[in-house]
């Protein structure tokens, strides 16, 4: 069996998909190392409760950053999909997950997944550079250019966060030479790859999704809304699909040149 097809389904795989997902780590992180201990001191673990998880959870949380805990945060990596299961009345990893994974591995694992700081570093010098390209004269465009197709490289697959966070950042600026404002109703952490801004009278929607079926599906949601769409490109499909109630199509790319 191949390297690849061994771990495929086992807690390192399932965990390093999560990389950089502080709540779902801030969660992980306690059940694991209660494992580790538990297996070092030559016992079985029995998992831990909510409110362990919990303290565990503020402990390593509040050295990087701050954010609340939420009992949905359990709930969430619980099932077939997750890695966590109950046991009376506590919670511990999956150990259809730990099957062939020895100790030392995941002693490994442990450390990696602890590089929330690093995480939150590097989140911090990419906001430093967005607030210094900003800051910038306005006669020095192309750097800004510049900072927007770094950010646009990065997108891989459905990128859904860098995406948004970047047509928003490139909307509002945009909006602004006109004297309008524009807000942000929408999370962080996008799930489909794209967002709505919502005016007065019509959607503004931008997406990564390129399918026609996207737009079959976002005009059924509202008839008779008037449309702004924003894609990565318009195919003549999608001009067809695109009637009355959608005032323009515009590729990402036209707002950025």
């Amino acid at each position: 069996m191949s390297e690849h097809s061994r771990h495929a389904k086992d807690i390192r795989s399932v965990l390093r998909r999560h990389l950089g997902h502080r709540t779902v780590l801030g969660v992980a992180i306690p059940v694991l190392a209660d494992y580790i201990k538990a297996a070092r001191q030559g016992r079985v673990s029995e998992g831990l409760t909510e409110k362990q998880i919990e303290t565990g959870f503020r402990q390593l949380l509040t050295k990087f950053i701050r954010s609340d805990y939420h009992s949905t945060y359990i709930d969430r990596p619980l099932g077939e999909r997750g890695f966590l299961e109950p046991s009376k009345g506590r919670y511990r990893i999956r150990e259809s997950l730990l099957v062939g994974v020895d100790i030392e591995e995941l002693e490994r694992l442990h450390a990696e997944l602890l590089s929330l700081r690093s995480a939150y570093e590097q989140r911090q010098a990419v906001i430093r550079k967005l607030e210094e390209t900003c800051s910038l004269p306005q006669e020095r465009v192309e750097e800004r250019f510049a900072l927007v197709d770094e950010y646009l490289s990065q997108l891989t697959g459905n990128r859904g966060e860098v995406f948004e966070v970047v047509s928003f950042a490139v909307l509002r600026e945009y909006f602004r030479t006109f004297g309008f404002s524009l807000q942000r109703f929408s999370t962080t952490h996008a799930n489909d790859g794209g967002m709505d801004f919502v005016a007065g009278e019509a959607i503004y929607e931008v997406t990564t999704d390129e399918s026609a079926q996207k737009v079959r599906k976002d005009l059924a949601k509202a008839p008779g809304t008037k449309w702004v769409l924003v894609r990565p490109s318009v195919t003549p499909e999608v001009i067809r699909l695109c009637g009355d109630e959608v005032l323009e199509t515009i590729e990402l790319k036209e707002r950025i040149s």
